[in-house]
């Protein structure tokens, strides 16, 4: 999240999604989601 936050300050535009992604990953992970609860989080069918 740091990292994400930094690399905005500098540019606003720039393309964290890669980092948002791992972020995201890792959030799943920590509360053990399974794959039909993260395409929900996700919005996905």
């Amino acid at each position: 999240m740091k990292k994400i936050k930094e690399i905005k300050i500098q540019n606003f535009k720039a393309d964290t999604s890669h980092l948002e992604k791992q972020l995201d990953e890792m959030v799943y992970k920590l509360y053990e989601l399974t794959e039909g609860e993260i395409k929900i989080v996700e919005g996905r069918k």
